[in-house]
């Protein structure tokens, strides 16, 4: 089998997201479909770049000419000869070079009539999931948030990821109203980089200690590691992070400076699925758990959802908005808390074809 063509389609929205501390974002992705001499096709998905357009140009001009005419069951090499050739030498980017990964292994999925999970080496078939909550609302409508997300019709959640990074006093409002709302749930808690000293980010460990909080995710920069492993060493919670990080050079990095207690590679961002099956391996050695991120439209769930399914990751995060949001034929659906492992063969899932024509730019 040879891979014969690639085909790139920006999709845009028509809202705009505001995720925790972040700016408002352009709800906004770029599908990558590869195409075989066999008539198997293999889509992935990435999402949010500040510029789709940069990506698909990227892809559209530099990868293609690297992937073409390989075999999709060629994943490492097909990785090492676009590592070597963008990430170090010239221009690249992490979320084209997953994208490939992932398309290629939903063609192995298909070809071989397998899910992707199985073909990784599959682990379970169910693991427990939170609600990752989009917004940083103020503590009211926080708790209605919650109370949505634990609702059996919209999953059933008996854990929550809040967001926020308001500051330290706003952050602890949330938080007492929740936890007093619901003593009963996990919380854990994302601040996506928003403090910018040790010391503040110590401030918010202290308060997430007070009222139970399992984790407390990018409380500062990612980038800065020496911040981060003084954190950890004297944080009374779990900090958690690596969502935006590529590479096993990179996580060995972070695992050897002690960085984080959970990491949180994105197989859409990390280089794709065997890249994250080794990361996982690495944080096994050291004894970190590691929780996949994922956040963003269907394609990106699924993919995700396979490396939870073939690795020892416990728990597996689940964007809490609208099924619609999800663009698929099936949207996949949490129950109970739980999720199931995708059992269709490759990713398992099917673009939803009229919001594709709506929302893919011409």
């Amino acid at each position: 089998m040879q891979i014969t063509d690639i085909k790139t389609y920006v999709l845009k929205m028509d809202f705009k997201v505001k995720i925790g501390s972040m700016p408002r974002l352009q709800a906004s992705g770029l599908y990558t479909n590869l195409k075989t001499d066999e008539g198997i096709e293999g889509w992935a998905l990435t999402h949010w770049n500040l510029s789709n357009l940069a990506q698909k140009q990227f892809i559209d001009d530099a990868l293609k000419r690297l992937v073409l005419n390989k075999d999709p069951f060629m994943v490492e090499e097909i990785f090492h000869e676009v590592y070597q050739n963008t990430n170090r030498i010239m221009f690249g980017i992490p979320q084209a070079t997953s994208a490939i990964q992932i398309a290629c292994w939903d063609i192995m999925g298909k070809a071989t009539k397998q899910p992707i999970y199985k073909l990784l080496g599959g682990r379970k078939k169910q693991v427990k999931c939170y609600a990752s909550i989009l917004r940083a609302y103020k503590p009211k409508p926080a708790v209605k948030t919650v109370e949505n997300a634990i609702n059996p019709e919209l999953g059933g959640f008996k854990a929550v990821k809040l967001r926020i990074g308001m500051g330290v006093d706003q952050d602890a409002a949330i938080l007492k109203e929740v936890r007093d709302a619901f003593p009963d749930i996990e919380i854990m808690v994302d601040a996506n980089s928003a403090y910018h000293s040790v010391n503040d980010a110590f401030r918010v460990a202290k308060v997430c200690e007070k009222y139970d909080v399992l984790w407390l995710e990018e409380p500062i920069p990612t980038d800065n590691t020496n911040g981060l492993a003084k954190l950890r060493a004297k944080s009374p919670v779990q900090i958690a992070g690596g969502e935006n990080d590529m590479g096993i050079f990179r996580f060995e990095e972070i695992l050897s400076r002690e960085c984080f207690d959970v990491i949180q590679p994105d197989v859409t961002r990390v280089g794709g699925f065997l890249q994250s099956k080794k990361i996982d391996a690495m944080a096994e050695v050291k004894g970190v758990e590691c929780i996949p991120h994922i956040f963003g439209f269907g394609h990106i769930i699924a993919a995700a959802l396979h490396v939870i399914m073939a690795t020892r990751c416990e728990w597996c995060e689940f964007p809490f908005y609208p099924e619609e949001f999800q663009l698929l034929e099936e949207p996949i659906r949490a129950n109970k808390g739980k999720i199931k492992a995708l059992e269709k063969p490759g990713l398992g899932v099917e673009i939803n074809k009229e919001m594709f024509e709506k929302n893919v730019l011409k």
